[in-house]
């Protein structure tokens, strides 16, 4: 049996951009919220992947 799991992407540039112009945030700070914005979701990814692998680990010994 082949199961497929879905695992969350990185968030896309485009969608913090448009956050960014959304909250009014200036150029100079966008820089700043990029690298921020991806460093967090780096860390959120790792840790959610890592659940999800081990999720599957426990749910293929059932």
């Amino acid at each position: 049996m082949i199961r497929v799991v879905s695992r969350p992407g990185p968030i896309s540039w485009l969608a913090i951009d448009r956050w960014c112009e959304a909250n009014r945030v200036t150029d100079e700070d966008r820089v700043y919220v990029h690298d921020l914005i991806r460093a967090l979701d780096a860390v959120f990814l790792r840790f959610r992947n890592a659940a999800i692998s081990q999720d599957m680990q426990t749910l293929m010994r059932k």
